[in-house]
């Protein structure tokens, strides 16, 4: 019986790593998303620059 047991019990485990492995792989995809979707925003709405001299006036 405690065969049984331990071979179901390695099964979970095996589910669970499954599982497991998946979140962090979703989780590394939609990190890296947000780090893309910011890095177009920032090029998309960057800020006006100023030069850094004064023009003279005529």
């Amino acid at each position: 019986m405690n065969n049984i047991i331990n071979i179901y019990e390695f099964r979970r485990n095996k589910k669970i790593k499954k599982f497991r492995r998946a979140g962090v792989l979703i989780a590394i995809i939609s990190i890296l998303c947000m780090l893309v979707y910011g890095l177009i925003v920032a090029e998309i709405h960057h800020p006006t620059r100023l030069p850094s001299y004064i023009e003279p006036k005529p």
